[in-house]
């Protein structure tokens, strides 16, 4: 397996895993905040217009099976909607949803996990992982949506270290 420290953004780290037909971003960055707050905000989907540039728009009832709607817009590439599958929820630490495609032979998993440090410092961390061959060919793509984890992990941090 591949391992590369993407070296974008100020506060936040990343890195890209290669292995044969998968790409997994890791994203994180510490917050100063508590885990409840840091939850609360996370799962206020109305509340992402505010802070989140990579996806501003999060409809849906956020349940296990559940569809959701997202509108991502990463650095450099037009702005697309997917609907995700709900896949896993633990309160006050992950959000796990996904979905694919089998006519390209591609999916897609999204988690959103919130580490506990202390009481007044998180860990938020964002990890996608992407499989099937269509992925021979993201490179670039890739790289965009690894700007994006950045920034929103960023954006996260400025919204709850400000509130």
């Amino acid at each position: 397996m591949e391992v590369k420290n993407l070296k974008i953004g100020k506060t936040s780290e990343i890195i890209l895993k290669k292995y044969r037909l998968t790409r997994i971003l890791e994203s994180w960055v510490e917050i100063n905040t508590t885990v409840d707050k840091a939850w609360n905000a996370l799962v206020d989907f109305e509340s992402w217009t505010q802070w989140n540039s990579f996806i501003p728009v999060a409809k849906g009832e956020l349940k296990v099976g559940n569809k959701m709607m997202i509108k991502v817009k990463s650095p450099g590439l037009k702005e697309m909607n997917f609907k995700p599958t709900v896949f896993e929820i633990e309160d006050g630490k992950k959000v796990v949803w996904g979905g694919g495609s089998l006519l390209i032979g591609y999916r897609g998993i999204h988690e959103f996990i919130i580490e506990y440090i202390d009481e007044n410092l998180i860990r938020f961390k964002q990890i996608e992982k992407f499989e099937g061959p269509i992925v021979l060919f993201m490179n670039g793509m890739i790289y965009k949506t690894a700007i994006g984890y950045v920034n929103m992990n960023e954006e996260f941090k400025n919204f709850l270290e400000k509130n």
